[in-house]
């Protein structure tokens, strides 16, 4: 067992996500689907902090057991598939909104895996294969930054290259009742394609090409415009000026991408009031949490 102690607290950023592309190939026969899909952490950050402590302690948040909490469970699997104990005092403020798309409560459990694999010395690679059994989008976070997603989203293939690119992310005042599974049995196989377009927008991410807004493409928009708050905040960036408005993940968080931050302002002041809560952030690269721990580790 190796025990992770803390001499001072540390404060780790938790960034959210956007999906460049999200294209559903096919249902599997277990159930699940194939998917190709780019993964892009943007800087809308949770933060986990790390305090001092002789023990372990972290109280979920409110409403949420300890076996449903994604923090708490990256903890276990540390210590259970790499006997890797943290001592320290975890607290949790998030920023990143619930259930909206951004991969926040798998932001916060990759990141805290992904910096307990750097203070033990464990192999990042084996560690987000140990991340998937936490959920498809939890190996992503153990680095962050520009992904290919493959398979049913676990299968990555980083890129080297982030993208600059401002993002104006709208979030509609919506919950969907168990949502990724209602939103993948409501895809209808017209609605399947072959990840085309999508590998095309991540070889040239990785070439450093621009962002082509022309290959992004999300399988869920025609399902999520059945909601008016979706479609109301997928007309409202049109009208302020976005050429291409796609969800993140199976939503509900839509979003745009524009080349600077003014740009980005701009737009958000054109949205009318009611439209959701409005996000502006730009591409993060991968390990944005690489030079504190180096500190920590010495």
């Amino acid at each position: 067992m190796t025990s992770i102690e803390l001499a001072a607290p540390v404060r780790l950023r938790a960034p959210a996500k956007v999906n460049l592309g999200l294209e559903v190939l096919t249902r599997r026969p277990d159930g699940y689907h194939d998917v190709v899909t780019i993964l892009q952490s943007v800087s809308l950050f949770d933060t986990i902090d790390l305090l001092p402590a002789p023990a372990l302690r972290y109280t979920p948040l409110e409403g949420l057991e300890r076996e449903s909490d994604l923090l708490w469970r990256a903890v276990r699997l540390a210590e259970t598939t790499f006997g890797v104990r943290l001592l320290a005092e975890i607290r949790l403020q998030k920023h990143i909104p619930l259930a909206a798309g951004l991969g926040g409560g798998s932001s916060d459990a990759g990141t805290l895996l992904g910096a307990l694999a750097f203070l033990a010395g464990i192999p990042i690679d084996e560690m987000e294969r140990a991340a998937a059994a936490l959920g498809s989008d939890v190996p992503f976070f153990v680095r962050g930054g520009t992904a290919l997603a493959t398979g049913t989203g676990t299968d990555l293939t980083p890129l080297d290259a982030t993208p600059n690119a401002w993002f104006v992310i709208v979030v509609p005042d919506l919950v969907i009742p168990a949502k990724t599974a209602a939103l993948y049995r409501a895809l209808t196989p017209d609605q399947f394609t072959d990840g085309t377009a999508t590998r095309r927008l991540a070889a040239a991410l990785a070439r450093g090409e621009t962002l082509d807004t022309r290959l992004m493409r999300n399988a869920f928009t025609p399902v999520l415009r059945q909601w008016d708050a979706v479609s109301r905040a997928i007309d409202a960036l049109h009208a302020a000026g976005a050429p291409v408005v796609l969800p993140s993940g199976a939503g509900p968080s839509v979003f745009t991408v524009v080349p600077t931050q003014a740009a980005a302002i701009a737009m958000a002041d054109r949205l009318p009031t009611g439209t959701g809560r409005v996000h502006i952030c730009t591409t993060v690269a991968r390990d944005p949490n690489e030079e504190i721990l180096r500190a920590v580790r010495g």
